[in-house]
């Protein structure tokens, strides 16, 4: 009985394996896409929190983003996988912050929900005027962008 529940144990194990490719990963997506790292800056100082979008200039379907961290990089994914399909493509940054939030005072009573604030200037935030741009290799690209000065818009 062992035996029987032993052989039907490694079948199930072999039968499942055969399934274990990402179903969810669209099939004309590059295997091979290449690290890309990008560093945000804001007068200089490292931007923690900004999203980083990618829209190709060239024919690639599938764009790319990341969030910068305390150091200011974002590590590109695209379509949630590690990395970037080569090719040249416009840069756009924003970064969100909500000011005047408040906790409810009493379980169910609504608290203010306050008010988003761009940090980031409007040509960057947009694909349409912003020049910043990274072109993407075999290698690792690496490219660092500064934002200028911080804005404080609705």
């Amino acid at each position: 009985m062992k035996r029987i529940c032993a052989v039907a144990l490694c079948a199930l194990l072999a039968i499942s394996s055969f399934g274990c490719k990402d179903k969810s990963r669209p099939a004309d997506l590059p295997e091979d896409m290449s690290p890309c790292e990008i560093t945000i800056t804001q007068e200089g100082k490292p931007l923690a929190g900004a999203t980083v979008d990618l829209q190709y200039t060239t024919n690639v379907k599938y764009n790319t983003s990341g969030v910068t961290d305390e150091n200011g990089v974002a590590m590109m994914k695209t379509y949630g996988y590690a990395g970037a399909q080569q090719g040249t493509a416009k840069v756009r940054v924003d970064k969100l912050v909500t000011e005047g939030a408040s906790e409810a005072e009493e379980y169910g009573e609504a608290g203010n929900l306050g008010q988003d604030f761009h940090l980031v200037d409007a040509k960057y935030r947009s694909f349409d005027t912003t020049d910043l741009e990274i072109t993407i290799g075999k290698e690792n690209s690496k490219e660092s962008f500064d934002v200028g000065a911080a804005v404080h818009e609705k």
